[in-house]
């Protein structure tokens, strides 16, 4: 089973949407939001959290927009996640942030990105096996996260895209720094949690 999913933006995703109909449609579980559903085995609008856990758990493959929480909910149960990020460029998103970090998680191996229907099609063709349950360890992510925003990581991948992509904003000042602090920022994950 592929599960896929588009988070829980109140805008809808049709690119990925459309791009999902060159897979088979007997195989996907989709959790679509606001947007119609393509053709799939078994459809969601909106789930509850646990439930897209169990799925993510459950599924041979995930494929999501490129959000930081299914990012890491997809590394935990074991995948190298194919993120289809929400691109400003179409209305899909403020900012292009999502390109950004999964430019930033692909040049650490950590993702594979799909931005268009062929590219989908090829990264479920070539995504690695499942492995099993991880704990995820915050160093290595925060340092993706900071890399993101700052735009220090990704410019070979930002430049293949570059032709098909809107530009991404300016990095941030030398020295400026984001803080997040408190659970709901948390990027160490146990087993044990």
């Amino acid at each position: 089973m592929i599960f896929v999913t588009c988070g829980s933006s109140p805008i809808g995703f049709k690119r990925l949407m459309r791009a999902l109909e060159v897979l088979p449609a007997s195989e996907l579980t989709v959790q679509h939001g606001p947007a119609a559903s393509p053709p799939c085995a078994t459809a969601y609008d909106f789930l509850p959290f646990g439930r897209v856990v169990e799925l993510m758990q459950e599924a041979d493959l995930v494929i999501s927009h490129a959000g930081v929480g299914s990012i890491m909910c997809a590394l935990q149960a074991g995948h190298v996640p194919i993120v289809f990020p929400r691109l400003k460029r179409h209305g899909e998103t403020v900012d292009d942030h999502q390109l950004e970090l999964a430019l930033a998680l692909a040049e650490r191996g950590t993702v594979l990105i799909a931005t268009t229907p062929d590219e989908l099609r090829v990264a479920v063709e070539s995504a690695p096996r499942r492995g099993a349950r991880r704990t995820l360890h915050g160093e290595g992510l925060n340092a993706a996260v900071r890399a993101a925003i700052r735009g220090e990581s990704g410019r070979r991948l930002q430049r293949r895209l570059r032709s098909s992509l809107a530009p991404p904003p300016p990095a941030q000042p030398a020295g400026s720094e984001i803080v997040t602090s408190g659970p709901a920022y948390a990027l160490t994950w146990s087993d044990d949690d």
